[in-house]
């Protein structure tokens, strides 16, 4: 395959949480790779160059430091042969990932992106392809820097980031 040479280089970091989430006995769980994820928003591969690395696929309300840890020192390891960044995770605990993410890497002038979905990315009625196109769109844009969670037509500052409850 050609790339563009001008076109950034994004590293996906697939976590699990609900985007990745397949119907089991059990009801959903993460089942789904960031490739595979990436195979039901084709419009991504024309927007940058992305590579994936599948770090966990877990319910995010399993997400404790060790995870957090885990995420900065992927991050960290990667930051040189990347222009940006975009996590994969669940709604549960994303804004405390965000948030130890703003601290963990402060003012990274490379875009560090969160998102996920209430609903599955292989099911026809979904906000997960919306919210992973908008997560590469941002991600790739001239302005983005920082951690922020890109959601819902949302950019949100990673350190302000709470999930609503109603």
């Amino acid at each position: 395959m050609c790339y563009n040479l001008s076109m950034k280089k994004i590293l996906m970091i697939a976590t699990g949480g609900t985007i990745a989430s397949r119907l089991g006995d059990n009801g959903l769980s993460p089942q789904m790779s960031g490739e595979e994820m990436l195979t039901y928003v084709p419009q991504i591969q024309t927007l940058c160059e992305v590579s994936c690395i599948q770090l966990m696929n877990i319910d995010s309300t399993n997400i404790s430091p060790n995870e957090w840890e885990l995420l900065a020192k992927t991050i960290e390891n990667n930051y040189q042969s990347y222009d940006g960044f975009v996590i994969c995770h669940g709604t549960d605990t994303m804004a405390y990932t965000s948030a130890v993410l703003s601290y963990l890497i402060p003012k990274s002038p490379k875009p560090i992106v969160i998102t996920g979905s209430q609903k599955p990315i292989d099911l026809v009625i979904t906000d997960a392809k919306t919210n992973l196109l908008d997560s590469f769109l941002y991600c790739v844009s001239k302005k983005a820097c920082g951690t922020n969670i890109v959601f819902n037509g949302k950019v949100i500052n990673g350190a302000r980031a709470k999930k609503d409850v109603l």
